[in-house]
């Protein structure tokens, strides 16, 4: 038997990153109140220090990626000359798709844009809350959040990894992506530290969306059945979505991961479409098409919009908040990218894994948020919380009882397929191959569900999003390097 068969872990990575992830629990579990207040603390000492640094490296990010697109490295192909696709179009956007987008987009879909109605990002200043300038202001900072920059982040680490995996013979891991700036040393001791922060970035980006899937899960529940769990609801539903994406990826259930997968598009496309035939189709439209005008027009702004000298207050919950967020799901979507676009060329990867997506988020945005703004879904939000938006919304339409249970099936089905890539990732990382051992996947998944449980089982939506931010802050360095990496490598 090869030593890559018997080796079950690589022992610094696991032991590193398992350690911090275990020792954050223990330190939670045993001292809530004062964890409570260190990340607070933290927070604002990233936000008011770093928030700066987040949004220059988004935009770098995205400026680099259509560069990329746009030059004469666009033609290069990820897997050699002669390499071809393994999938059709089709089915390659349509996995790009499921495993970046999950349950955010149902969670803020139809709220942020209310919340954006109600109160008008500080970048509009003059504009009126409530008003039809307040509408395209809230959709068009909304397209922001949702639009390429978001999934800059992921094709920005997906392209050097692919070039390096498929050329170099290395295996498909965050280090990976940094072969051409450090070369060989991604085998060693540099390359299992950088995968470390890969795990502890992904444990906090999956920790938020368990958090905010757990929290929707129970308001649905209470808000359409009165089915309340009681004040342990949040560990209840953690631990039920944990035992299930924990067998999947224990047996590697293969088959119903598809399944899921082909769900999520059959149940998104069905889902928008009966809101958008249903409702009011034409606000819908003249309202995507105005502040998608207004998001061209003021992308440069927006992504460079810092706050000099005032309070980072707003930054913090949401612009820099999305940009932690993606950049914490990076490392296991990236390697996911990158292993469905083998054989395509960089140009087809930009165009295909940003432009197409984000232009299926502003379609989602205008429609979902636009409803939530039409029906003003905002006294809602107020009564029963932001993750009771999307149930407050489906109040409004014909058959809303079956649409409750299909945006809860939805919801369920997002989170779960990308839980168990993100476990899968996470033992690929610590082990060092591409095929880890039952056990390691197991492990994972189970820590996954630990840390959500820490975060979110007492439904503190602020202590979630603090997990996403402060866990992604050595990682925007790091993605800034895989930029600078992906440029040399289709050079050379």
């Amino acid at each position: 038997m090869s030593l890559e068969k018997t080796k079950i872990i690589d022992p610094l990575t696991t032991y590193l990153s398992g350690g911090l992830t275990a020792g954050f629990v223990l330190v939670s579990v045993l001292f809530p109140e004062a964890m409570g207040k260190a990340i607070s603390a933290a927070l604002a000492w990233t936000t008011a220090t770093w928030g700066w640094l987040y949004l220059a490296v988004v935009f770098g990010l995205t400026l680099g990626c259509l560069l990329l697109m746009a030059g004469p490295w666009g033609k290069c192909r990820l897997g050699g000359p002669e390499s071809r696709p393994e999938y059709s179009n089709f089915t390659w956007f349509g996995l790009l798709f499921g495993a970046a987008i999950a349950a955010g987009i149902a969670f803020w879909g139809p709220a942020e844009p209310i919340f954006h109605y109600k109160t008008v990002p500080p970048y509009f200043p003059g504009v009126e809350p409530g008003t039809p300038r307040a509408a395209v202001a809230s959709m068009t900072q909304s397209f922001f959040h949702w639009g390429i920059s978001a999934w800059a982040v992921y094709v920005a680490l997906a392209i050097p990894m692919a070039h390096a995996a498929y050329t170099k013979g290395l295996p498909l891991r965050f280090s990976t992506a940094f072969y051409y700036l450090i070369g060989d040393r991604v085998r060693g001791r540099a390359g299992k530290v950088i995968d470390v922060f890969a795990v502890v970035a992904t444990i906090g980006g999956l920790a938020t969306t368990t958090g905010l899937t757990a929290l929707q899960v129970v308001a649905g529940l209470k808000y359409n059945y009165n089915f309340d769990l009681g004040d342990k609801a949040g560990y209840i539903v953690i631990a039920i979505f944990t035992a299930i994406f924990s067998f999947a990826v224990y047996t590697g259930l293969e088959k119903g991961i598809k399944f899921m997968g082909n769900m999520n598009i059959i149940l998104f496309t069905g889902f928008w479409a009966f809101l958008f035939v249903f409702g009011p189709k034409v606000f819908f439209i003249e309202l995507g098409l105005e502040a998608g005008g207004k998001y061209l027009s003021s992308f440069a702004p927006l992504s460079l919009f810092t706050q000099p000298g005032e309070d980072k207050a707003w930054l913090g919950s949401w612009t820099v908040f999305y940009w932690a967020w993606w950049a914490s799901w990076a490392p296991f979507v990236s390697i996911f990218v990158a292993r469905v676009s083998k054989g395509r060329t960089v140009r087809g990867l930009v165009l295909g894994c940003m432009l197409l997506p984000s232009l299926a988020n502003f379609m989602w945005y205008s429609v979902v948020g636009g409803a939530g703004i039409h029906f003003n879904i905002g006294e809602i939000i107020d009564r029963h919380g932001v993750e009771a938006a999307i149930f407050g919304l489906v109040r409004h339409y014909p058959g809303f009882q079956a649409m409750a249970v299909v945006a809860l099936a939805l919801i369920s089905m997002l989170f779960l397929t990308s839980a168990n890539s993100a476990a899968m990732s996470l033992a690929m990382f610590s082990s060092g191959h591409e095929h880890p051992h039952k056990a390691l996947r197991l492990f994972w998944a189970l820590a996954l569900g630990a840390v959500a449980m820490v975060l979110c089982g007492t439904g503190n939506l602020k202590s979630i999003q603090s997990a996403s931010i402060l866990s992604a802050l050595p990682l925007v360095v790091l993605l800034a390097m895989a930029m600078a990496s992906a440029f040399k490598g289709v050079r050379d």
